[in-house]
């Protein structure tokens, strides 16, 4: 039976597989063999099912919810508080800090949580830096934090694209909106936004543990197969890349050819994005028209209070105001 438990990775941002699971080689083979191969060229560059809301908490002034499939993230954004002690070389640039935290159920091995959280947020910090218009305030900084709820696969895209959408939320100046995507190749089968056991699977190839037909061949042709994960940022409007992580084998034609799948999906998740911000904006602007006019509502029954106050008196507003009740046998 086929389990998982997240332990130490540093190399991909999923969950990894504990030594003692994979008890022989057959185990990872058995386990490739019942995957769904997709095609060695997908034909269909599209996200997974995706679900995003913005400003789902109303205690901070910038927030969003996402979920890519099985995987569920929370992004909040704090205004930029001013830097106490801001270093001379600080002092042209503002500060972000992203923090990337594990809820308890989140995760099998709350040992290697630590270790983790500390990989995801410099690299999520990396992505984010080239995104924020940080020259707009010099010694401050900015705080982001994510709360990791599920994870299966796509962690630190899926991380990215969720605070892209907080910061606009916050009314943080950004370049552009940023959008993330995972795509990743092993034994010649491409997987766009792969799952945590695809990701595992990748980390155990790579420590020197494959399967028995990867043996075999590598044997009989003196030649490593290629494996490897790629994760991609991208700003779609100046057609720049914010960051880009890679790990594994992978020859620069195959390089190449994975970052252009990550690319295209990104675009499709940039419109779904920009739909997103477009029905918040919506939302908000509904809900301002609506507290202006109970606000108009209250200003006329205030006036008009104040000018039955005018033509009566005090008193007989006072008494006319005054209603006996019903209940109550007079004396």
């Amino acid at each position: 039976m086929f389990r998982v438990n997240q332990v130490k990775n540093n190399l991909l941002d999923g969950a990894s597989i504990a030594e003692e699971l994979y008890t022989t080689p057959q185990d990872g083979e058995n386990f490739f063999q019942s995957l769904d191969k997709p095609e060695k060229e997908p034909s269909k560059l599209a996200p997974r099912n995706t679900f995003i809301r913005a400003g789902v908490l109303t205690t901070v002034r910038g927030s969003a919810y996402m979920e890519y499939g099985n995987t569920k993230v929370l992004a909040i954004v704090s205004p930029p508080k001013e830097q106490i002690r801001a270093s001379a070389r600080r002092m042209n640039m503002g500060v972000l800090s992203c923090y990337v935290n594990f809820t308890a159920f989140a995760t099998g091995d709350l040992e290697s949580v630590p270790e983790r959280e500390r990989h995801l947020s410099g690299m999520l910090t990396k992505a984010m830096e080239p995104v924020v218009c940080r020259t707009e305030f010099l010694n401050f900084q900015l705080d982001i934090r994510v709360l990791i709820l599920d994870d299966d696969g796509c962690l630190l895209s899926t991380a990215i694209n969720c605070c892209g959408v907080a910061l606009v939320e916050c009314g943080i100046s950004t370049y552009d909106l940023i959008t993330a995507s995972t795509a990743c190749i092993y034994r010649e089968h491409v997987f766009l936004n792969p799952s945590a056991k695809m990701e595992e699977l990748l980390w155990k190839h790579r420590s020197g543990t494959g399967t028995d037909s990867d043996s075999r061949d590598n044997t009989n042709n003196k030649s490593v197969h290629e494996h490897g994960l790629i994760i991609t940022a991208s700003l779609d409007t100046f057609e720049q890349i914010a960051q880009c992580q890679q790990c594994g084998y992978l020859s620069p034609a195959t390089y190449v050819k994975l970052l252009d799948y990550t690319l295209a999906i990104n675009k499709s998740l940039r419109q779904l994005v920009k739909g997103v911000l477009t029905a918040r904006v919506r939302e908000q602007h509904e809900l301002d028209l609506r507290e202006k006019t109970e606000s108009a509502l209250e200003d006329q029954r205030l006036a008009e209070v104040i000018e039955r106050l005018k033509l009566r008196g005090l008193d007989d507003f006072i008494h006319s105001n005054i209603k006996e009740d019903p209940f109550v046998k007079r004396q």
